[in-house]
């Protein structure tokens, strides 16, 4: 195997689609490669993704190489005056830098660093730069503790590898620290380490595990937890390249003085590289200077994939869709229920919905369940048969908000039937299967469609940190609001009321379980009695988070007026682009507002939720069409108008 994994080094060749890179470029390398398919990668946790690639980590190749291929996404750009060994620092900066943001480091944390190795001297430069006004470092050689307090270590602590000495040596610590230790960061990791980093921290402190020295560690455990002392995890790093190049960039962490061995790369050199690194000694760190859902051709003779394109204004018509091949991490799924969305309606009658624009026929639908008629050959969670709900967004997992979890606002989204991608009103769609969710045997395909709209409502409440003490009103009782309702509830809001300018909705949302319903006129001259009107529905302690699902002018100065004091405001609906409301009187009795825009890994508890019966979406299924071109023109002419219409759903 190819060992090394920092590194930095000069761009040779690009490949066809690399934008922000040419040959030339002196970059970085970020040396490990995420599956972006699990769940722990959707939530932004790719440094726990079980199936990452990572350099010098077996069975996968490392950097100490004269050239290597890497993706340009994992390539960082390094400015003029940041050295190529600076840019291979910043793979262990980058330890550090993650540990500091899991520490919450801040200029109120006080900081003891276990450890003056490479790691432990990089997190006292990092948590340094992150604002932290005293820190210490402790270590077993004089020699590193001298480089510590070259790099700025406000004290040191010479200690033993004794436990019997950590008492005293908790008691030497806390003189040096004068002041209360509020973060340790134990990078060592040995049972002795550890010990000393939970019985120096304060009460309610955390300790940041960050060296992986020891397996098993023999630790008071419970005299920590008894002083609310907690253990946090590090390991590795994530989206952490841009901020380490602009530390070292700005001078705010110098780097330099660690790099005390350098090498070339001759074999006797590599040997005595390792030799020196291995010795410890004087040596601190060694260097060596040298997916979108596709839209085909049906795979069953015979057979031509029919889908609903979107030809015209207010023009629908049943043609051939051909699907590409399938990919390694593929799944063809024959479509069996798609429900119409309001988005879908917009693009039908204005063919643009905000910034999206039709431009050329486009196939309809992103509310979707179906059956797996095919897997890609590196599919291994799925087999044909597997009745499934597609998540319709498809996040390009190299930008920095795919990198931190945050995929549903992506750029670069492809996302079902927002132009120009094709969406899933189909026989079938070719999909990424991890993006394919299995529905349980008591859930049916209709309510696995349902899951998308329901995602909206899902993430709107964990925006909203929705619990057993949240009031909450809905403005808007449509599909959107319905299953905001619905969501709420599952969430544990004691009391939801739900607004409306429709008795039948309202009727409705009485029938789903809300605690009150409030019919309101279109007219903005009645919000400050209708406010009146909801407080008292409501009762004495008031709205803690509105969720306005329609978007317009009055639904939301309703909302900011109707909400407490301190309470929040989740924009769902997307009705009007610019908005006239009252934000000053808002902000002056800090009525937060919240932007929620789609879902992100959501599926897994939508599926859940139905399944155990805390929400059943069924009620609001109210008619059903089939897939011919006259049902699907009755269909979207249903949806539109109204009325009694909450969802409409396709049988395929």
């Amino acid at each position: 195997m190819v060992i090394g994994h920092e590194c930095a080094g000069i761009i040779e060749e690009t490949g066809s689609e690399v934008k922000d890179l040419v040959p030339g470029d002196r970059v970085a390398l970020e040396p490990g490669i995420s599956c972006w398919r699990c769940d722990l990668c959707k939530e932004g946790r790719y440094n726990l993704c079980p199936d990452m690639k990572f350099f010098g980590l077996p069975p996968f190749h490392g950097s100490l190489a004269r050239q290597i291929v890497h993706p340009a996404y994992l390539c960082f750009k390094l400015p003029d005056n940041v050295s190529l060994e600076e840019g291979a620092l910043c793979e262990p900066l980058s330890v550090a830098v993650h540990a500091c943001r899991r520490g919450n480091i801040s200029p109120e944390t006080n900081v003891l660093v276990m450890g003056a190795g490479p790691i432990g001297l990089v997190t006292l430069l990092a948590a340094r730069a992150f604002g932290a006004p005293r820190i210490v470092n402790v270590d077993v050689d004089g020699n590193r503790l001298s480089v510590a307090k070259e790099l700025g270590a406000d004290g040191v602590v010479q200690v033993s590898t004794n436990m019997q000495d950590i008492p005293k040596e908790v008691e030497t610590i806390c003189n040096v620290m004068g002041a209360k230790v509020d973060v340790s960061f134990d990078c060592a990791g040995l049972s002795k380490t550890m010990s000393t980093a939970q019985s120096v921290t304060r009460a309610g402190g955390k300790v940041c595990l960050v060296g992986l020295g020891h397996n098993e560690m023999t630790v008071p455990l419970t005299p920590a937890a008894a002083r609310e002392v907690d253990v946090i995890g590090v390991f590795r790093y994530k989206n952490t390249w841009p901020l380490c190049i602009e530390l070292l960039r700005s001078g705010k962490i110098d780097v330099k003085p660690l790099i005390t061995h350098r090498f070339g790369f001759s074999q006797k050199e590599i040997e005595e590289a390792f030799e020196t690194s291995a010795g410890g000694g004087n040596a601190i760190k060694v260097m060596k200077s040298k997916r979108m859902g596709k839209g085909g051709k049906s795979h069953q003779e015979g057979e031509e994939n029919m889908a609903a394109w979107l030809v015209g204004l207010n023009t629908l018509k049943i043609q051939p869709f051909k699907l590409p091949p399938l990919g390694p991490h593929d799944v063809r799924v024959r479509m069996k229920a798609v429900g119409i969305c309001g988005s879908d309606v917009h693009f039908l009658k204005t063919l643009r919905l905000a910034d999206f624009v039709v431009k050329e026929p486009m196939v309809i639908g992103h509310e979707c369940a179906g059956i797996i008629e095919e897997i890609g050959s590196e599919v291994k969670n799925l087999v044909p048969g597997d009745r499934v709900a597609l998540e319709p967004g498809i996040g390009c997992w190299r930008c920095d908000l795919c990198k931190e979890g945050r995929y549903n606002i992506c750029p670069d989204m492809k996302f079902f039937a927002t132009p120009p991608v094709h969406g899933s009103l189909a026989r079938q769609v070719v999909h990424p299967a991890d993006l394919c969710f299995k529905l349980p045997d008591n859930l049916s395909l209709e309510e696995g469609a349902m899951c998308e709209p329901l995602s909206v409502a899902v993430h709107a409440c964990r925006r909203a940190n929705i619990g057993p003490e949240t009031n909450v009103l809905v403005m808007g009782a449509g599909p959107i609001g319905l299953v905001t309702l619905l969501a709420a509830r599952a969430f544990g809001a004691p009391r939801i009321v739900v607004v409306d300018v429709d008795d039948y909705r309202l009727s409705v949302a009485n029938n789903l379980g809300a605690d009150g319903v409030v019919k309101v006129s279109t007219n903005m001259q009645d919000i400050p009695q209708e406010v009146e009107r909801i407080c008292e529905m409501m009762g004495a302690v008031g709205v803690h988070v509105t969720f306005d699902c329609a978007g317009f002018n009055k639904t939301m100065s309703t909302a900011l007026s109707a909400t407490r004091a301190g309470g929040r405001v989740c924009l769902v609906g997307l009705g009007h682009n610019e908005m006239t409301v009252p934000l000053t009187p808002a902000a002056a009795r800090e009525v937060d507002i919240i932007g929620i825009f789609r879902y992100k890994n959501t599926w897994p508890l939508c599926i859940e939720l139905l399944r155990s019966g805390k929400i059943d979406v069924k009620p609001l299924i109210t008619h059903r069409f089939g897939f011919s071109q006259k049902e699907v023109e009755e269909a979207f002419e249903t949806s539109a108008r109204g009325g009694d219409a909450i969802k409409v759903m396709f049988n395929l």
